[in-house]
């Protein structure tokens, strides 16, 4: 069972190659596509210096989510490894144990729990808004319903699917795979208002009440 892979960039030219070189040839992802969304720093020229995927070139910003909804209309399997760009350290081990539990049949989606996920996902066993994970098209029945949602609420819809549908989910722990942080990437100002901004998009969809519960029905949905 081969797996298609999403992974929408924008401005990550210092780490995609790094991702891309961990994905590209993987032995269980023959369909790779790759959203390139307007990025301002050299990430489509970098792309553009690789081979072994699909570049769709969008030239101007319009979010995370609306890249992978171009993305998973572009996927050719119906097993999805969504990937982010920014990853540091990830390896083709992480991927396939990222993979592994969903096509054996022991999961019907798996999302990873990074080495420097908040220390409350650590130990609640949990990142629920971890951007890694392997899921079935048929999770996202419509995918033009994700046209509505803001940039970062791709995270927060689909973990609501995934409760609705009572979806059985196996965290998978990458110990040496991290997403930096904003502040790292921006510098301190635009990271903060970067984080900001990310959390108010979720909370516009779930307020604090639905993120706590969010958070918990997942983590009741968990499989060894």
């Amino acid at each position: 069972m081969k797996v298609s892979c999403i992974i929408p960039v924008y401005n990550e030219a210092e780490r995609v190659g790094a991702v891309l070189d961990a994905v590209v040839g993987h032995p269980l992802v023959d369909d790779i596509v790759v959203i390139e969304g307007g990025s301002t720093d050299g990430s489509l020229e970098v792309l553009r210096a690789r081979q072994g995927f699909r570049l769709i070139a969008l030239g101007k910003r319009n979010g995370k989510t609306h890249d992978f909804m171009v993305g998973l209309g572009e996927c050719k399997n119906d097993l999805i490894l969504a990937l982010d760009s920014d990853l540091v350290g990830l390896t083709p081990s992480a991927i396939t144990a990222l993979i592994e539990p969903v096509t054996s049949g022991k999961a019907d989606i798996s999302m990873s729990l990074r080495k420097n996920s908040l220390l409350i996902f650590k130990l609640l066993g949990i990142d629920f808004v971890t951007g890694e994970r392997v899921f079935s098209k048929r999770l996202i029945k419509d995918p033009n319903s994700l046209a509505t949602l803001p940039g970062f609420g791709l995270e927060s819809y689909m973990n609501q699917l995934i409760i609705e549908q009572s979806l059985r989910v196996k965290i998978v722990r990458w110990p040496t795979v991290i997403s930096p942080r904003k502040s790292v990437k921006f510098g301190w100002w635009k990271g903060v208002k970067g984080d900001f901004s990310m959390v108010m998009q979720i909370l516009s969809m779930l307020k604090i009440s639905g993120v706590v519960s969010q958070l918990f029905k997942l983590r009741a949905l968990r499989v060894k």
